[in-house]
């Protein structure tokens, strides 16, 4: 069976496949439930990174924050799919996985000659783009199967591994040994969701950078954030920032919507006209017709927002422009850096979590010094736009000191 004829992107949404894996998905990542199971996996991994941090800041080592958001992240995923990790904080350089999974993506993301000429499709698969994205999938197929699945079978095989992790993993072996699930089908699963989770781990990612290189160049406004996690959880009585701490820190939620409203981190959305009689500037706009919902510019229309292209948490705090806004964009089409309707990010909730738990986790009780001199001004906001929106510049900042 190949890649093609088992996983969801390709499978019509009537194969019972296909729905099963919806079910599986939705049970883990979008319901309650689902998401309070991974709670306990995502403070973990925060805990991690502030140990991280605490570590580098006694030898003085700067950090490229992107990385270290970017590896804390996949190990949250890998953890809620088949509890190992993935990649490792404290080892420098590419990381294994990251290069068998990459390669799989940046290829999907070109363009194929077979896409504008169809009659060059058997070329394009002996020799071109899918060729290679085939090369790729193959070593990521191994990787799955030998390095996860038949570890776990050889584990709970001999006994030595019966205490269920109760992960994904966990409920794909139960239909596997039920025959419901082959065993190339869950490979297959496994590679769906690190290529659906992937552009999941690098907007939150992404989003994390934007954040800390406002703040650190806003040194105003990392002290509100700082002294609000000090009034919190105390200065020294928590160590690690709790999911359940985060309701009670409105300065830091403020400061993730001002980020997503400046740097949304997939500012462009592609999508169609789905109804008749609609227009723009006087001229008919036919059904079916494709758009492209511009984010960037819906968060800094200055009809809208006063300063716009000022980073200014306080607008979203009560008395502020943006106090009443909502994350799913209820509030006519003001904001909505996850898009909104039945198109919004199904992944929004998790999202949220995640990228508010790990910035409170890169700045409670951690002071931060920018690297060679620099001043806060002198940090580059300049963006690069590939999959995501990035910092053209990776943000590299030294943890001084765990008060």
């Amino acid at each position: 069976m190949s890649y093609g004829t088992a996983s969801m992107v390709f499978l019509p949404s009537s194969n019972p496949l296909w729905k099963q894996d919806r079910v599986i998905m939705g049970a883990r990542f979008s319901s309650t439930k689902g998401l309070d199971t991974i709670r306990p996996i995502l403070e973990c991994h925060a805990g991690r990174l502030t140990e991280y941090l605490r570590a580098c800041s006694r030898i003085g080592r700067p950090i490229i924050i992107r990385e270290a958001v970017n590896r804390t992240v996949l190990n949250v995923i890998s953890n809620i799919l088949f509890s190992e990790d993935v990649a490792d904080l404290s080892a420098p350089g590419a990381q294994p996985f990251r290069g068998l999974i990459v390669p799989v993506l940046e290829e999907w993301s070109k363009s194929n000659v077979s896409d504008a000429f169809p009659f060059l499709a058997p070329i394009d698969h002996l020799l071109g783009s899918r060729c290679r994205i085939s090369i790729h999938l193959a070593k990521l197929f191994n990787f799955f199967d030998q390095e996860i699945v038949q570890r776990r079978l050889a584990r709970t095989g001999t006994g030595s591994g019966s205490e269920k992790n109760n992960d994904v993993l966990d409920v794909l072996l139960e239909r596997h040994a039920k025959s419901k699930l082959t065993r190339q089908e869950i490979i297959t699963f496994l590679t769906d969701m690190f290529i659906a989770a992937r552009p999941a781990s690098d907007t939150s990612t992404v989003t994390v950078q934007w954040a800390m290189a406002q703040l650190l160049r806003h040194p105003d406004k990392m002290k509100k954030v700082r002294n609000e996690l000090a009034a919190c959880l105390g200065v020294t009585s928590s160590d690690f920032v709790k999911e359940s701490d985060l309701d009670n820190l409105p300065y830091l939620h403020a400061v993730v919507k001002e980020t997503l409203r400046l740097h949304p981190a997939v500012p462009l959305i592609p999508r169609e006209v789905a109804a008749d009689g609609v227009s723009l500037g006087g001229f008919p706009i036919p059904i079916g017709t494709g758009v492209v919902v511009n984010l960037w510019a819906i968060g800094r229309d200055p009809t809208v927002w006063p300063q716009p292209n000022k980073f200014v948490p306080e607008r979203f705090l009560a008395g502020g422009a943006g106090e009443a806004v909502h994350f799913q964009g209820k509030d006519d089409y003001t904001y909505r850096p996850f898009g909104a309707g039945r198109r919004v990010c199904p992944g929004m909730d998790y999202a949220l979590r995640s990228v508010t738990l790990l910035l409170a986790s890169l700045v409670h009780r951690t002071e931060w010094r920018l690297p060679d001199g620099m001043a806060p001004e002198d940090i580059d906001l300049e963006d690069r736009y590939g999959t995501v929106l990035n910092l053209a510049t990776p943000l590299r900042a030294v943890p001084v000191s765990a008060v």
